[in-house]
């Protein structure tokens, strides 16, 4: 298998031409792991959109990429290119009357929704805003916002690290 060694696949044992059936397949498992990869190492929407990933599927996907990106260290500052460039097209697709995600449908389970409740309401009593315990706890306040809103299925780990933050304690209790 010949593989192209100067471009963003020059690590990888992969043909342009096998990336861009899988860029061009949602369904495809490795979608989101190679759309990262391109993402991570393209900084050039035109040429990505163009040669390798519509602007339909890259918009559709972009929270998935983004949490994939967000998993290598050295992706973090093109996050921040691509959700530009993300929001720029987001905005020109809902001129058109093109809507992608509607977070009002995304299904909130009830102990996700209590937790983040109280979760809210003790950040409240203790007077901090979303961005200040975002950064006590080292994650970003959109995060804080899913997690308050009941949208974010969170773990131990992280209720017992909004604890510490908020400088209170956590009690699970079972009732049977």
């Amino acid at each position: 298998m010949k593989t192209v060694k100067n471009d963003w696949l020059w690590d990888r044992n992969i043909t342009i031409r096998q990336a861009k059936k899988i860029l061009n397949d949602a369904g495809d498992k490795r979608f989101i792991m190679m759309a990262s990869l391109l993402l991570s190492r393209k900084n050039n929407p035109k040429e990505v959109f163009k040669e390798y990933l519509g602007t339909v599927l890259f918009c559709k996907h972009w929270p998935g990429i983004k949490k994939k990106m967000r998993q290598d260290k050295w992706g973090q500052a093109r996050v921040v290119f691509w959700q530009a460039i993300y929001e720029n097209l987001l905005a020109k697709y809902k001129e058109k009357g093109i809507k992608f995600r509607n977070h009002n449908s995304i299904a909130k389970d009830a102990l996700c929704e209590t937790t983040g409740k109280e979760v809210k309401r003790m950040r409240l009593g203790k007077k901090l805003s979303q961005k200040q315990l975002a950064r006590k706890m080292g994650i970003s306040q959109q995060l804080v916002s899913r997690i308050e809103k009941g949208r974010e299925n969170i773990s131990l780990i992280t209720l017992k690290r909004i604890s510490e933050a908020i400088g209170s304690k956590v009690e699970i209790i079972f009732v049977a």
